[in-house]
């Protein structure tokens, strides 16, 4: 009874409220209707004077919109001197730390020409085109506008644009802006401006030679030239007619028109612009009609370079951009390093630069050649070959193929016929390789990629930058992308769990554990192998995957999560306990900034690359704060700590290989492999530098058969360290611990509590360090007394070790 009351109630309130606002939403509506009747008698009363006002409101907003668009309010307007920089725009250079030129930065990837090199018929094709008014308007053609406004915009007929040659030199050079308004007018009242001021300074001639000089025709080409060897493998004034309408009629839409993927397009573009001159004089219909032959090309495909230069090139060129949008000019604009003929010295040590290349150019290659012949495909089903038959099947021509009725045999032949195709050669650009359709995907799926980053861990100064194989075959920034990190993480949890008290003698257990609480999952070591107990120490060195579980549950994702972000770590972490076996998608510029602070002794660093910027007379512009050392991330006793559990990676853990490299200084370091070997990863660290590598597949459905991070990206770091410490004066130190060796083994047959119990009440095995310590000593002692008086006695090589226990003397 009581719930109907109150249900009744409520409908009776929602019924009052719904009553109001009709009334409410009433008494607007006739307010409204009151104020429009009133204008519209007063607009009859006064006809003129309505107009008027109309008109000056009007007026008024376009004044105020120009005087708003004019003085940079929707964005900088380019100044006459900026303007003036265009037809031959001064290049920037990059410099390297010893203050040597190493690169340049171009407004535009283009070939000038000179007005002698245009042809009549491309010049006249153009304007019939483009705006046939060109030589009589000063930038702004008001009769295409008045054509533009009464078919187009009040009897909506296509009528075309109204921009002019100048005007469209204005957006091609200078993009639109998307606003958060009326974009469309304000970049074309942006133009108008850029537009008048270009024709105060450029004469006609040298606007059409800048306009054909400066315009893109699709497929990353700017400029008539580059065009005319493209499409026709001429020089600008070898075009004839019927190819000089063909890339005049390109530039209306060049993907739409391109005519290499779309010929007939293409042609019946080329006769409107052949029907534009005859329409306006500049050719007699049987000229023009000669020009109306079918469509011939001899299309020349880009052929890109090898570089390995542009990867740094973009970093600093984005670093330039983060500067320039804070350090605005004196007159309120934007810097630009296309335009602005500037000095940017750089931390690049070209020294480090070259080992990176010259590393990573003989390991991708030794990869590359296993990668072919043992790949895998261990999550597709059906292996590799479910793969590539699966590529196959998708394939655009294939599927064509099928579409016509082709047969399965006659498909299997066009897949196996061997031709000449393009194939990309590390360090010599794509070249002509004998292979079937097939062949080729194999190739390009299998396509090892790699980064490589060196820094210096006291400064922050980037080093050397090695973003990928090659520039010209892949613009994709390895240093910059995010990927799955592997084990290099572990040592963010194991120092976490320092920071929280853990010792790096504890034991724990080394079982196969089912972790209810999340789903089951169980963790697994990547030997496979399982039983007796590792101390913490052990556990890093040799990447047991059950310990650091354990050992991250332990400690707390958020405690973890907060040192990684401390270390220099912004990308969002996964709050998951896996995040301690890398699951996590960090990028490597983030986990060398995050071992920097390793390296260093426990204070976060920020890394630079422009250390200087200067104008070409020399006033300098910025100066790099040489203040990049922050605030500490752990105590100096921790880091410590982990130096040393970080140490036995690459003396007797899984990067131990390093030792095979002979570098005559200790390095720390963490190797990595995500599941199925998808990610190889090493970063190695001295305490002055440290140097990170990645290297796997872009198509993660594709593995290396046995590509552990070891393997893969380890030898890479290894090589470089090798060549810096062969220099007269090495830039590298050592380490230096109280200790040299943790006062317990890595590993125990035993369980975690029988084994923390024995080695507590037992001596033996740091009588064992010291004796081990003390052979090694003497061997170097006497190895340093040879080498000074010139007299071979006993060479380290020839030492016996005995054995006692389980550890070697």
């Amino acid at each position: 009874m009581q719930k109907t009351k109150v249900l009744q109630q409520m409908k009776e309130w929602v019924k009052h409220v719904a009553n109001e606002s009709m009334i409410q939403v009433t008494a607007l509506l006739r307010k409204s209707k009151n104020v429009i009747l009133k204008s519209l008698g007063f607009i009859r009363k006064h006809p003129i004077k309505s107009t008027s006002y109309i008109f000056v409101s009007c007026l008024g907003f376009v004044i105020s919109f120009f005087l708003l668009t004019y003085f940079g309010v929707f964005g900088h307007i380019p100044t006459k001197e900026e303007l003036k920089s265009l037809e031959n725009p001064v290049t920037s250079t990059i410099y390297s730390k010893d203050e040597q030129p190493i690169g340049t930065f171009f407004f535009q990837n283009r070939s000038n020409i000179e007005h002698a090199e245009l042809t009549n018929e491309i010049i006249n094709a153009l304007v019939a085109t483009e705006d046939v008014r060109f030589y009589s308007h000063g930038g702004i053609d008001y009769k295409s506008y008045a054509r533009v406004l009464i078919k187009s915009v009040l009897l909506g007929q296509d009528a075309g644009g109204g921009s002019t040659i100048t005007q469209q030199i204005a957006k091609n050079l200078f993009g639109r802006k998307k606003q958060r308004f009326l974009t469309t007018p304000i970049n074309k009242m942006r133009e108008v401006i850029i537009a008048k001021r270009l024709e105060n300074i450029y004469t006609k001639d040298e606007l059409i030679l800048l306009y054909f000089n400066t315009v893109s025709f699709g497929e990353n080409l700017y400029g008539l030239e580059k065009a005319a060897f493209r499409f026709f493998n001429k020089s600008t004034n070898d075009l004839n007619l019927s190819e000089s309408a063909t890339l005049v009629g390109l530039l209306k839409a060049p993907t739409f028109y391109n005519p290499r993927n779309h010929p007939e397009r293409a042609e019946k573009r080329r006769n409107i612009v052949l029907e534009q001159m005859i329409k306006y004089g500049y050719r007699d219909d049987s000229l023009a009609n000669l020009a109306k032959v079918p469509l011939k090309l001899n299309y020349q495909p880009p052929v890109k370079q090898s570089s390995f230069a542009s990867y740094y090139k973009e970093f600093i060129r984005q670093e330039f951009d983060k500067w320039a949008l804070k350090n605005p000019t004196s007159n309120g604009g934007l810097y630009d390093v296309e335009l602005d003929g500037l000095k940017i010295f750089t931390t690049l040590n070209p020294n480090i630069q070259r080992y990176l290349e010259n590393a990573m150019t003989r390991q991708m290659n030794r990869l590359q050649s296993d990668m072919d012949r043992s790949w895998t495909s261990a999550t597709v089903e059906g292996g590799k070959e479910g793969l590539v038959k699966r590529l196959l099947a998708d394939h655009p021509q294939v599927k064509k193929l099928r579409q016509h009725g082709k047969t399965e045999e006659e498909i299997d032949q066009y897949i196996n016929l061997r031709q000449n195709r393009k194939y990309w050669e590390l360090g010599m650009g794509w070249v002509d390789v004998e292979q079937s359709l097939k062949d080729s995907i194999v190739k390009a799926i299998t396509r090892l990629h790699t980064g490589i980053l060196a820094m210096n861990s006291r400064s922050g100064e980037i080093m050397g930058y090695l973003g990928g194989i090659d520039y010209g075959y892949s613009q994709k920034d390895h240093i910059q992308e995010p990927k799955q990190v592997g084990s290099v993480f572990k040592p963010i949890t194991y120092l976490a769990a320092l920071n929280s008290g853990e010792d790096a003698c504890t034991f724990y257990d080394n079982i196969l554990r089912k972790y209810a609480k999340f789903e089951d999952w169980k963790p697994r070591n990547a030997d496979h192998r399982y039983g007796g107990s590792y101390s913490m120490h052990g556990a890093l060195a040799n990447s047991i995957n059950t310990v650091s579980v354990e050992l991250q549950l332990k400690t707390g994702n958020q405690n973890v999560m907060a040192l990684a972000k401390k270390m220099g770590i912004n990308t969002e972490i996964p709050d998951v306990p896996s995040i301690v076996l890398g699951t996590a998608e960090i990028s490597l510029f983030e986990m060398v900034k995050a071992y920097a602070s390793i390296s260093n002794g426990g204070r976060s660093v920020t890394p630079y690359i422009i250390e200087r910027i200067e104008q070409e007379d020399g006033t300098v512009l910025f100066t790099a704060d040489k203040k990049n050392i922050g605030n500490r991330v752990s105590s100096t006793e921790n880091v410590k700590t982990l130096q040393k559990m970080m140490l036995e990676v690459t003396k007797e853990g899984t990067g131990k290989g390093f030792q095979a490299y002979g570098v005559s200084f200790n390095v720390i370091g963490k190797t990595g492999t995500t599941q199925n070997n998808s990610d190889g990863w090493f970063i190695g660290c001295s305490p002055e530098l440290v140097i990170g590598s990645w290297a796997g597949t872009l198509d993660k459905r594709v593995q290396l058969g046995y590509g552990s991070g070891a393997r893969t990206a380890m030898p890479m770091v290894a090589s470089t360290f090798r060549s810096l410490s062969s220099w007269k004066r090495p830039m590298l130190t050592n380490f230096e611990f109280d200790q040299e060796h943790f006062g317990c083994p890595s590993y125990s047959e035993l369980d975690a509590a029988s084994t923390m119990a024995h080695y507590s009440a037992d001596s033996v095995y740091i009588k064992e360090l010291f004796i081990k310590d003390s052979i090694i000593q003497d061997s170097i002692n006497r190895k340093v007394l040879i080498d000074s008086i010139g007299v071979p006695i006993i060479q380290p090589d020839s030492l016996t070790l005995e054995t006692i226990g389980s550890e070697q003397l």
